[in-house]
């Protein structure tokens, strides 16, 4: 591996630093989904709450800026999440894993050489197909065709908002 690609202690620092924060914020936002998804309803609750799932990845990636820190922050933010007591348990850390690798081939397909807004956002948006798709396998959703790609548009949107929003966080932290 590069010299410049290779991790360094701070690297590493600000890796479990981002996944920490997101693994207890994963956490926190479980029980306003399910009022938002209660009242407003599941597309509602999607949009709003999707892409904040997917956001450790975008975040690290921008801070790091080395391959790999997209799904090892999302990954161990979801470990951080089943294991503090997440409502979803250990079906966060699949969710996790599975955003990671989505999110991971966002920066992969620009092979590493950008790390701006466009792939912030793409990193997030490439979340919400996995994400849906791990609603059905790991949850048992069961979803007309219609509402499959409805709410997998809705979580590419929410993805790609909250990855621009992860960049934004990470440009000004980088500041």
């Amino acid at each position: 591996m590069p010299a410049e690609r290779r991790y360094t202690a701070v690297d590493l620092a600000v890796l479990g630093v981002v996944a920490a924060v997101m693994g207890v914020i994963y956490n926190a936002i479980s029980s306003p989904y399910y009022v938002v998804k209660g009242t407003l309803g599941p597309l509602a609750a999607k949009m709003i709450f999707y892409g904040i799932w997917y956001m450790a990845a975008p975040l690290a990636a921008t801070l790091v800026r080395k391959p790999l820190s997209a799904v090892t922050a999302e990954f161990v933010a979801a470990v951080i999440e089943a294991l503090t007591g997440g409502f979803f348990g250990p079906s966060a850390i699949v969710h996790g894993l599975g955003q990671g690798i989505a999110s991971e081939a966002g920066y992969a397909a620009f092979r590493y050489r950008k790390w701006g807004a466009a792939q912030a956002a793409v990193a997030g948006a490439l979340a919400g197909p996995v994400s849906v798709a791990l609603d059905i396998l790991v949850w048992g959703s069961t979803y007309t065709s219609r509402e499959y790609i409805i709410y997998t548009i809705v979580a590419i949107i929410s993805g790609a908002i909250y990855g621009i929003i992860a960049y934004l966080v990470a440009r000004s932290v980088r500041r």
